[in-house]
């Protein structure tokens, strides 16, 4: 897969059983992904519309545009669709494209499962973890908690990188 810049990339698939043995990702499936964007809608929605308003259309063409089944993880606790995770490995980076957890199971740790499973895996490959996050999304606070710094800003979003 080529990015615009020309930058060689690729999926990274998070190995998440090393924290939680019932947390596991998978590729989604093409099915599945009206799902992925209604799981989209749910967390991130709201944001969006008060960063610049929401428009179903658009919303749903650009997600369906920026993420497939080749680039979108499905994840499942116990046999659950709980979420969804995009991770990019980049030549000089990972980049997190999106993580969204469905709202019966936010706040309960496993968010933090994953980044942590996240950043031992680019410790181990000795590369910094990219993600941008709106300003107005709550998230931001999590990201600085699991030590995130914020490398640039616009009106609009955060860029953070870790470490």
């Amino acid at each position: 897969m080529l990015k615009p810049d020309g930058a060689d990339i690729s999926l990274t698939r998070p190995g998440l059983k090393q924290f939680n043995t019932n947390l596991s990702a998978r590729p989604a499936l093409p099915d599945e992904m009206p799902w992925a964007f209604q799981l989209f809608k749910r967390c991130l929605g709201r944001y969006i519309d008060q960063t610049w308003g929401w428009d179903e259309v658009f919303q749903q063409h650009g997600f369906l545009e920026n993420f497939s089944p080749s680039n979108f993880d499905i994840l499942i606790l116990k046999d659950v669709r709980i979420g969804g995770i995009s991770l990019i490995s980049m030549k000089r980076h990972l980049q997190l494209e999106l993580l969204v957890i469905d709202a019966p199971w936010r706040n309960s740790g496993l968010g933090s499962t994953i980044m942590q499973s996240l950043i031992m895996q680019a410790t181990a490959e000795s590369l910094p973890i990219r993600l941008k996050v709106l300003r107005c999304n709550p998230a931001y606070n999590f990201y600085q908690r699991l030590n995130f710094r914020t490398e640039s800003s616009d009106n609009e979003r955060y860029q953070m990188i870790y470490p």
